[in-house]
């Protein structure tokens, strides 16, 4: 018996040794270093080098399959991650293979992975991350909630935490908590434009209209392009009689989408209120031609010869 136990001993020495030895070869730790560096093509070209020395270390597979992940070569990441949990389970291996399952909608699969990586490392708010995320395609958000409650608890300073916090709260309904932890995520990152977007909303559904303006114009300084903030910020503006400002919006939603048939319509509401009937008429008429089913009635009122003598006049007048 004694004999025996010095045999498994002694076996679970050379593993641990073996393992060690793998994981100290100068090829894998180049490997590391360049995938650090965001060089994601000779990670693989060093882990290549590694694998054929020792084709039975699971943790090169890992690093392969996440170099492939990141330059999107993801069914190859998917055979890394099978190979490497045939030889040893590993967190890494079932996280990243949950994530790929889930970025193809196979719920179910996604789930036995990250549930199996959170029993080996059940400490990691990547994971708990990602379990959220799981929970709420799931539709379960008070389970989402709790995975992302318990990330932040462990990733204190990860940003999209909060923002995704705060995302469920609003579906909830709860404005006011929304906003604080929006508010939690802009601290940590204030180049965050959705959570700026986000919080901006929400201040609308309480009526902080001045607020929303503040945060939407927050959320354009990152992201100029962006046509949903443009309208959201139109629609503030509106809401306190700026019309000219809403109507600068208008006017850069047009820029950046010339078939965006509702800025059309909405600037020619504004041209209404302005009394620039001409120019609303034309907006109307443009609005119906790209399929805006509101203009036809808008341009039979106001493209009317009567209404645009009717400007005609008092431009003479001035």
């Amino acid at each position: 018996m004694n004999s025996i136990r010095k045999l498994f001993i002694i076996l679970t020495l050379v593993l641990v040794v073996s393992c060690a030895t793998s994981l100290e070869m100068p090829e894998y730790k180049s490997a590391l270093d360049a995938y650090g560096s965001g060089k994601y093509q000779t990670t693989i070209t060093f882990i290549n080098q590694a694998i054929e020395n020792n084709p039975e270390e699971s943790e090169f597979y890992v690093l392969r399959a996440k170099a492939n992940y990141k330059i999107g070569n993801k069914s190859s990441a998917m055979e890394d991650l099978n190979h490497s949990l045939n030889i040893a389970d590993n967190y890494s291996a079932y996280h990243l293979r949950g994530k790929l399952f889930l970025e193809q909608s196979q719920l179910e699969n996604a789930g036995m992975d990250l549930r199996k990586a959170y029993s080996l490392n059940p400490q990691s708010g990547d994971i708990l991350f990602d379990l959220g995320y799981l929970e709420y395609l799931n539709g379960d958000t008070q389970q989402a909630l709790n995975y992302y409650s318990s990330a932040a608890k462990y990733d204190s300073r990860n940003a999209k935490v909060y923002v995704n916090i705060g995302n469920l709260y609003s579906m909830l309904g709860n404005s006011k908590t929304a906003i604080d932890f929006y508010s939690k995520a802009l601290v940590l990152d204030t180049t965050d434009g959705v959570a700026f977007y986000n919080r901006a909303n929400e201040k609308m559904m309480m009526n902080d209209i001045k607020g929303a303006i503040e945060d939407y114009s927050f959320s354009l300084m990152i992201d100029s392009m962006n046509t949903n903030t443009l309208f959201m910020l139109a629609e503030a503006n509106n809401k306190i009689g700026d019309i000219n400002s809403s109507l600068v919006q208008y006017n850069s939603i047009i820029k950046i989408d010339t078939s965006a048939a509702k800025a059309y319509y909405l600037r020619g509401i504004v041209e209404v209120t302005k009394e620039e009937f001409a120019k609303a008429c034309n907006d109307f008429k443009k609005a119906g031609e790209l399929g805006y089913f509101d203009a036809y009635e808008m341009s039979k009122k106001y493209c009317d010869k009567k209404v645009l003598q009717k400007e005609k006049k008092k431009k003479t007048k001035k």
